[in-house]
């Protein structure tokens, strides 16, 4: 079964236990979905609403793309999971000859890459869905403004969470350029949307 096909209960029940997967990456895209899908019941909220009509097709516009990164946060719950499994897996394979140990280090190696990858696909979405709730941003159903500022939140922690496990992998890559290319690319993913999330959530403060 799926991560994402688990009761709420017991997906945080699984969280909080001694296994090591699901662990802080696949939180982080949780907190991307959940911020995902705010942004989301606010467009919900506004369509369809003839007080609201002048932004109609804004709204739907935002819908179709929260739809598409909702599912992509999904995915990446259950793919982040997947790759520290693999790392995971690997610890397992037998180092008695020189060969072996050969082989053993490639696939770490690799490993690590796909579970470095992950996490910062998730910086990526966590980015692009932060500009579709500036564009939703003054153009929906004011009753629901609160709710855009909680999604700021949530994607805030899943950009910050995202960049933790990238950072931790990036630790134990021996390949330089490999490092280098995803501690610039994710540096600079936080660097121009932490503060963007914070300006964003207060906007929302101060409309209340």
């Amino acid at each position: 079964m799926r991560l994402t096909e688990l009761k709420t209960k017991d997906f945080v029940d699984m969280l909080a236990s001694e296994a090591p997967a699901p662990g802080g990456g696949s939180a982080s895209a949780l907190f991307g979905a959940l911020g995902t899908a705010l942004v989301s019941m606010v467009a919900n909220l506004t369509t369809g609403k003839e007080k609201y009509a002048e932004h109609e097709e804004l709204m739907k516009e935002v819908l179709k793309e929260t739809d598409v990164l909702i599912n992509s946060f999904n995915d990446l719950i259950e793919k982040d999971t997947q790759v520290y499994n693999a790392v995971g897996a690997v610890l397992s394979m037998p180092k008695s000859t020189d060969e072996e140990k050969a082989l053993r280090k490639k696939a770490m190696q690799n490993a690590l890459k796909e579970a470095t990858i992950v996490p910062y696909q998730m910086m990526e979405e966590a980015a692009k869905t932060l500009m579709v709730l500036q564009k939703a941003m003054g153009h929906s159903n004011p009753n629901a403004v609160s709710d855009l500022g909680v999604g700021a939140l949530g994607l805030k922690a899943a950009m910050q969470g995202a960049w933790l496990n990238v950072k931790i992998n990036l630790g134990s890559i021996k390949d330089e350029a490999f490092v280098a290319e995803y501690a610039e690319k994710g540096e600079k993913l936080l660097k121009d949307n932490l503060q963007f999330a914070d300006d964003l959530y207060k906007t929302v403060e101060e409309q209340l």
